[in-house]
């Protein structure tokens, strides 16, 4: 009985010794990418769309984010190419990571892309040669898979690191 008491008592101990507190400073960085093609031509305005975390987020040598840590954020603006060769556009604002422990860390950060626009090309083939080239639409803003930013924290976090 004694034994098995001081056995409970060393393992207490030392899961309290690895167990620790880290705090995550205002405004550290946290890489975030694409996991997903992010199309205009797909996503709706205020739609959520996840993202994952490039590479381990570490604080005083301690992993306070996980590479592949789900980012969460949502459309801020989704626009299709439009005719006259109107490029499109998407802006996908970042609002919030997982940490280890399971806390929401809010970040702020975007990806945003705009297309080519064709206007200039469109309409002076559309009025000296033919109207019907007024018809042709732009490219839809795209944001492709692996594209990478920089977000940063918002506030301060206390993070429960093992």
């Amino acid at each position: 009985m004694k034994q098995t008491i001081k056995v409970l008592v060393i393992i207490i101990m030392t899961s309290l010794a690895v167990a620790g507190t880290v705090t995550v400073p205002n405004g550290s960085v946290i890489p975030v990418k694409t996991t997903n093609q992010l199309s205009s031509a797909q996503l709706m305005l205020g739609q959520e769309v996840i993202c994952s975390v490039a590479q381990d987020v570490k604080i005083e040598g301690q992993v306070v984010i996980k590479a592949g840590s789900p980012v969460y954020g949502s459309v801020q603006e989704s626009k299709g190419g439009q005719m006259a060769g109107i490029a499109g556009s998407i802006i996908i604002a970042l609002n919030s990571v997982v940490a280890v422990d399971g806390t929401n860390i809010a970040i702020t950060g975007s990806f945003s892309n705009a297309a080519k626009s064709e206007v200039g090309g469109t309409v002076a083939v559309g009025v000296i040669l033919c109207p019907l080239a007024l018809l042709n639409t732009g490219d839809d803003g795209v944001i492709p898979v692996g594209m990478q930013v920089r977000a940063m924290t918002m506030g301060t976090f206390d993070i429960l690191v093992e």
